[in-house]
């Protein structure tokens, strides 16, 4: 364990070396403002507009993307984000389970998907009612404007609101509102990666519509687990009047994929390529159709602002496994509506929100990758989430801003029974909270001082509430909600006419924390271990002494720990205690060199923190132009090295898996190159 903590130090060092003086955090630093000038009056929608990044009294950050901005590749939500403060994800180098995102320990449990935390694109919720999120639809290089808040926001967003990711792809900047955009992309790499993107954007008048279209396969870095993903989307704003617009949005995504699960520590070690054996001969893997529509209607009255919305979402899954073949059919939609009212000294809000959803679940025996004669479940759950909530805030002294707010929140779970193996098991769970708020905000010049109380309410998904134990059907009745309450300090802005800063300490108790266990066949089940307490530091810094120049570094120390019971002391697996990332960027001639470097330290992979993963280093570097003009066409091509020194290392893990297989590869050194085209008007 020393030894492993030396070796993570000794890296770091070289970090260190890498980025000289200071060393800063990306683009996705924080709010879109320049070093020098005063935070900006700008509306978070993280927080359902109660808040603007100049006043908002919580951990945030914000991040601006030009469409017109040097080629890169995106493949992933990891290119994202890594760079946030306080975040933590996992890419695991194939389709078939998605990025694990955590945010402060919160979603930390999941084994696929993203729990623990809300997720918005588009102003249309990708989590489901139970709590659970799938980024299918996502597409990651078309993303114009990430917010991040890392404050536990069950006020504004209720069940499953550890915290909050908004992504939008529809940030025009303004002085562009007038002209056509169109833009293709194609890259091909290492491990039989390649991707094809086409995005455009299209006014008329004073309406507007956006669009892109992409394919991606990839044979994958391991055996067994090349994939394809296909993802269109299209979104149209429309001025209804002198105050008021409708935006609809559509998005879709098919996935077809193989699934390589997860290795043990003498596997890993002897060839980090290879497929769990049970997996391949399963053939275990994802086949997947995700779409979501919805609309949005806006408008600016005396009284206030008044936002309407409403999404519908479907789902349809099958997914062989090497104990069942799960067949799930899902239909789930909402609506939410809001009236606030923002004044120089006084703000307030009322708003309500409700959504259902509808699973048609069926587990069969799997036969090599097609469901056998052997039904083992049958059965539809339906869930229900409904809450309302009020905020009020106010401006005692110039300066001072205090917001306060309380929700109403329940959640009701219903099963219905098909098959009747052990008895009919049908049944239903009533979850409700009540979840208060209260922030207050010092602003100074250029920067602003904050901190808050927030809750987070989170109930078992669908998916844990029927993974019983004993294996009969059924809702699990011993599996109950947990309930996060934190406190935090911050600060961010500019300190200085070159400095951009963005600090946060926490402290977070956690009571009836989920957690994970898994079966000698690799199914997961769940149970409540009691209560944790989540202590943190985290920052942000962004330098630019020159406007060729930047650099940034990230860093987060923190420290997740079970209080009761039998795991009183151990720490929460999966979660490193020490996370740091570093970038320098220049830009020279139309050309961008953009050198990178994450350093993590070991984590557990278990709950009886009996097992670890090594911490590692890992650089990458970048080139791209800005590009050449051939007539109405501009051509911009990059090139990328990740992993440059080849690092062994596991990108994520398998919490408390059977038998010790925690360990999920990521990719050895790969290499990425790619072209762009803008059409130019």
């Amino acid at each position: 364990m020393m030894c492993a903590m030396y070796s993570f130090w000794r890296r770091l060092a070289a970090v260190c070396l890498l980025f000289p003086g200071t060393v800063v955090a990306q683009d996705t630093l924080s709010v879109p403002v320049l070093p020098g000038q005063a935070l900006p009056e700008l509306t978070v929608e993280a927080v359902r507009g109660t808040a603007n990044a100049a006043s908002a009294p919580y951990a945030l950050a914000v991040e601006t993307n030009s469409p017109d901005e040097l080629p890169r590749s995106v493949l992933s939500m990891e290119r994202v984000l890594r760079s946030l403060p306080g975040a933590w994800i996992n890419d695991r180098g194939h389709f078939a389970l998605g990025e694990r995102i955590s945010v402060r320990g919160m979603g930390a449990r999941a084994p696929f998907g993203v729990r623990g935390m809300q997720v918005v694109l588009d102003g249309i919720p990708l989590t489901m009612p139970d709590g659970q999120t799938v980024l299918d639809v996502v597409e990651s290089s078309v993303l114009r404007r990430t917010e991040l808040l890392r404050s536990p926001a069950s006020l504004f967003w209720g069940n499953g609101s550890g915290a909050v990711l908004f992504l939008s792809s529809a940030a025009v900047p303004e002085d562009s509102r007038t002209v056509s955009r169109l833009r293709a992309q194609a890259l091909a790499g290492s491990f039989g990666q390649r991707k094809v993107l086409v995005d455009g954007w299209v006014p008329f008048g004073t309406h507007s519509v956006q669009f892109y279209v992409s394919n991606h396969t990839q044979d994958g870095y391991r055996d067994y687990s090349s994939g394809v993903r296909r993802r269109a989307g299209a979104s149209a704003r429309f001025r209804t009047g002198s105050s008021s617009h409708v935006r609809i949005l559509t998005a879709i995504a098919l996935q077809d994929t193989e699934h390589p699960g997860s290795l043990t520590r003498e596997q890993f070690e002897a060839d980090p390529s290879m497929a769990r054996p049970a997996f391949e001969e399963a053939r275990a893997g994802k086949e997947s159709l995700h779409a979501q529509a919805g609309a949005a209607f806006e408008r600016e009255a005396d009284l206030g602002t008044l936002r309407i919305t409403g999404y519908g979402v479907r789902r349809q899954l099958d997914n062989p496994l090497s104990f069942a073949y799960i067949d799930l059919d899902r239909t789930a939609g909402g609506m939410r509506a809001a009236l606030r009212r923002d004044r120089q000294r006084i703000r307030w809000g009322v708003g309500a929100d409700g959504a259902l959803q509808h699973d048609i679940r069926k587990n069969s025996n799997n036969v090599r990758g097609v469901p056998g004669d052997e039904i083992r479940l049958d059965q539809v759950e339906d869930v229900a989430s409904a809450g309302a909530f009020a905020y009020g805030g106010f401006q005692p002294v110039k300066n001072m801003h205090v917001l306060a707010g309380l929700r109403y929140g329940t959640v009701r779970f219903e099963m219905d029974d098909l098959l009747f193996t052990n008895g009919d098991q049908s049944g239903s769970r009533l979850f409700s909270a009540w979840s208060p708020m209260l922030g207050v905000s010092w602003r100074g010049s250029g920067w602003l001082l904050f901190a808050n109380y927030g809750t987070a309410f989170e109930t078992p998904t669908t998916t844990e509430l029927v993974n019983r134990p004993d294996l009969t059907g059924g809702f699990n009745p011993s599996l109950d909600p947990q309930i996060a309450r934190g406190v935090e300090v911050g600060l961010r802005g500019a300190l200085g006419a070159h400095l951009f800063v963005d600090a946060a300490v926490f402290s977070m108790n956690v009571d009836g924390r989920l957690i994970s266990f898994e079966n000698e066949l690799g199914r997961d089940f769940f149970r409540n271990a009691g209560k944790n307490t989540h202590r943190g530091i985290e920052g942000a810094v962004q330098w630019i002494p020159h406007p060729r120049w930047e650099a940034a570094f990230v860093a987060t120390v923190s420290r997740f720990v079970f209080q009761e019971a039998d795991l009183k002391g151990n720490l929460l697996p999966g979660v490193p205690e020490q996370r740091f990332f570093g970038r320098v960027r220049t830009n020279q001639e139309g050309f961008r060199v953009t050198v990178e470097a994450e350093a993590v330290s070991e984590y557990f992979t278990n709950d009886t923190n009996t097992a670890v993963n090594d911490g590692y280093v890992v650089f990458d570097a970048s080139l791209g132009h800005e590009g050449f003009a051939a007539g109405s066409v501009r051509i911009a091509p990059f090139v990328e090295v990740r992993n440059m020194l080849n690092t062994r290392y596991s990108g994520s893990v398998s919490i408390n898996a059977f038998g010790g297989r925690y360990y999920e590869p990521a990719p050895g050194r790969a290499f990425l190159a790619g072209i762009q085209f803008h059409i130019l008007p």
